[in-house]
């Protein structure tokens, strides 16, 4: 995967996927498999944006079952189940315990209620249906009530969306990251490269306008509104606190339902459902979302440690409506706002295959192969970041192609070493080797 964009400025393309999140990635592999020419660009790199900042599950919703969501929790399920077939290096089954205490906005008889249409919704597609399991070490004990087992599935998502990006350029699909489009004009998108600042078309029968939180951004270029009311999502890691599992549980101070999960030789605690406005690129942890974090973490584990090892925020494109944020729907929208252009609102991570599916099947005939053929685990080395997956900085290698960051290797002595790599590849000298660094760790760091 080259990134050639000579090859995007010579060829009229079947369809332009503007996005390189996992919704992207899943429309142009999609596309790709059905024979279609494909491009796709991203404004900053792939997976930049909340595909590398979510809490890392395909799951099947629990938690959506309050609001009503049956079929939603239902396809997540399928999807969940399928996806682990195509992709089993990627999509792990998780163990996650969820611990009831007296005093919990849901009592232990209703959580056991909502377990069992859980695994009636997924049907045989369960690792394991739920049960009732001993408290493990650590876990406080007062008021506790009962600790039901039931299993979801854990993914690498940065990662995940680079196999689905690759194996679409190795279908054909010409791929760029860095690329921002600034507006159409007869029958191409205007693309401004950020790194040259060189202007470019970008010729195409359709377009895909499935750029996340940017996609009312990108409406708005020809003219029309996506209404969002976006959310923030923050999460922490922290050293492990767990051990082969996580724990799923309910905050005591407004009912949340929160997640503490094993992350290599960490632990992820998250996340928060907040009101978000402005550019989704500067989200970020504030010290009311730690505090928030913290103060339940230290509830459920009182002995746990935590010293922060570093923060992450995703904003979630959710439709626009008048509910909290927590009760905003998960489901997406397909908008055709003409009779080449489709924009996609809302969505899950875990059901971005599906969703991928309808997008493509409004742009031709061809049958869906997504379901039957698998995603490639491909793996990759720093240099091989840079020559096969258009790394173009120190934070893509460290945050979105290795995911280093998110471990206890993401200090100042391994971004050294992985910018010395990087500079003999790309051409750096010292200043912008250093300079790298320190963008890099600025980034990383907790500043309380």
């Amino acid at each position: 995967m080259k990134r050639d964009l000579a090859a995007l400025a010579d060829t009229t393309f079947d369809v332009l996927v503007i996005g390189g999140g996992i919704l992207g990635a899943g429309v142009a592999r999609d596309a790709a498999l059905r024979g279609l020419r494909v491009a796709l660009v991203d404004q900053a790199d792939f997976a930049s944006g909340t595909s590398s900042r979510s809490t890392k599950l395909i799951h099947g919703g629990f938690r959506y079952l309050e609001q009503y969501a049956f079929g939603l929790v239902a396809e997540s399920c399928r999807e969940r189940h399928l996806l682990q077939q195509l992709a089993p290096d990627r999509v792990r089954p998780l163990p996650l315990l969820l611990p009831v205490y007296a005093g919990d906005v849901r009592p232990l008889w209703k959580i056991r209620l909502g377990m069992t249409l859980y695994d009636l919704l997924a049907r045989d597609r369960n690792t394991a249906p739920h049960k009732s399991v001993e408290p493990p070490p650590g876990l406080r004990r007062d008021g506790l009530r009962g600790v039901i087992q039931f299993y979801d599935c854990q993914v690498n998502d940065a990662r995940f969306c680079l196999d689905n990006l690759r194996h679409a350029a190795e279908l054909g699909a010409v791929c760029a990251n860095y690329c921002a489009v600034t507006g159409f004009r007869a029958g191409a998108a205007q693309v401004r490269d950020v790194i040259s600042n060189l202007q470019f078309e970008i010729p195409a029968k359709y377009f895909v306008n499935a750029a996340g939180p940017w996609v009312g951004r990108v409406a708005q270029l020809i003219g029309h509104d996506v209404p969002l009311s976006p959310t923030k999502g923050v999460h922490l890691l922290l050293p492990r606190l767990t051990a082969g599992h996580g724990i799923f549980f309910q905050a005591r101070s407004d009912g949340r339902l929160l997640f503490v999960l094993p992350w290599g030789d960490c632990s992820l605690v998250g996340t928060t459902d907040t009101d978000f406005t402005g550019d989704p690129a500067t989200a970020r942890a504030e010290r009311a979302d730690v505090d928030y974090l913290l103060r339940e973490l230290r509830w459920i584990l009182p002995d746990a440690p935590t010293d922060i090892l570093t923060t992450f925020a995703g904003v979630r494109a959710l439709r626009g409506n008048h509910r909290a944020p927590s009760a905003r729907p998960r489901e997406h929208r397909i908008l055709r706002h003409s009779e080449n252009f489709l924009s996609v609102a809302g969505g899950k991570y875990t059901t971005y295959r599906r969703i991928a599916q309808q997008v493509v099947d409004q742009l031709t005939d061809r049958p869906c192969r997504t379901a039957t053929t698998p995603i490639p685990a491909y793996p990759v080395s720093v240099e091989e970041a840079c020559r096969e997956e258009m790394a173009l900085t120190l934070e893509d290698v460290m945050w979105r192609r290795t995911g280093w960051a998110l471990s206890r290797s993401g200090g100042r002595e391994n971004a050294e070493e992985v910018a010395g790599i990087m500079a003999r590849e790309l051409g750096w000298d010292n200043a912008r080797t250093a300079a790298e660094v320190d963008r890099y760790l600025k980034g990383r760091t907790w500043h309380s």
